[in-house]
């Protein structure tokens, strides 16, 4: 698996790491400090289907699980003909808009180097995806719906590709900031704790869905104790409205995190299975 960095001239020195494994054979590692944000390229085993898939881990923003969301998901596409890229972004933090900021330029320009070397990978450019769990989906929500915003200032010719995901994945995920349905640590982190009514609505990303956000794919459990399944289903309802391709797989157990879910023995294991089915038949309509 290759490290690229996102930037010019980055080295990551601090990258920090702690593994939550008990089991000495099997890692669950996750990154605690990121200065250098980087992509991890996983690239397909299986037939190539000329897709690419930018994953974004969650962690509610104090750490990436770098294993659990990201390279497990990637090893699992990787099967199905999918190149993958694990990011490993700045992490927001005390509602600072700096860091906030940081966030989102690292996921827009992600996917702009995807496209941008889309030859190299051997991948569509049109076929360039974005697969964002818990909070990590609140950055790939925010990425599918304003893919266009002016995070930073471009550095390169890469910077002139559209940042636009032809479609998203939204696992598990955190993309509301209302009061009873967002997770508060997520969204503290975000955008501090002083938050009004119409500020919550504003920024949460079911109320900034519009007709050119891309197909979506949305799955949780029901019974996920840390972001309710309203946060799915406020999703779907503003992808319907805007007449936005959706398909959304709600399911009775999985809890939150669950990964690839194939530790579950649960029909939630099969969803990266139907994902693969969604978005190989976005390609043949």
């Amino acid at each position: 698996n290759k490290e690229i960095p996102i930037w010019p001239n980055e080295v990551s020195v601090n990258n920090k790491f702690i593994n939550f494994s008990k089991n000495p054979a099997i890692n669950n590692r996750a990154v605690t400090h990121v200065d250098a944000p980087q992509m991890i390229y996983v690239p397909a085993t299986g037939k190539n289907n000329h897709a690419a898939v930018l994953i974004i881990p969650g962690g509610g923003f104090s750490y990436i699980m770098k294993d659990l969301e990201g390279l497990d998901v990637a090893n699992v596409l990787s099967q199905q003909g999918y190149a993958s890229f694990v990011l490993i972004y700045r992490l927001p933090h005390d509602g600072s808009a700096q860091y906030r900021q940081q966030a989102f330029a690292d996921t827009q320009r992600a996917l702009r180097l995807i496209r941008a070397n889309a030859q190299q990978y051997q991948v569509a450019p049109d076929r360039i995806g974005v697969m964002g769990f818990s909070a990590g989906a609140f950055l790939a929500a925010n990425l599918s719906n304003t893919p266009d915003e002016a995070n930073y200032q471009a550095v390169d010719a890469q910077d002139k590709v559209s940042a636009r995901p032809d479609f998203s994945a939204l696992i598990y995920p955190v993309l509301s900031l209302k009061q009873g349905v967002t997770h508060p640590g997520t969204r503290a982190a975000l955008y501090g704790k002083d938050l009004s009514a119409q500020q919550m609505a504003q920024l949460s990303q079911e109320d900034r869905v519009s007709a050119h956000t891309p197909p979506t794919f949305l799955v949780q459990a029901l019974n996920d104790g840390t972001a309710s399944p309203q946060n799915a289903l406020g999703m779907f309802s503003a992808l319907r409205q805007n007449k936005v391709n959706v398909e959304l797989h709600l399911f009775q157990q999985g809890g939150h995190g669950f990964g690839t879910g194939q530790k579950q023995h649960l029909p939630v294991q099969n969803w990266l299975t139907l994902f693969h089915a969604w978005q190989s038949s976005l390609v043949k309509r």
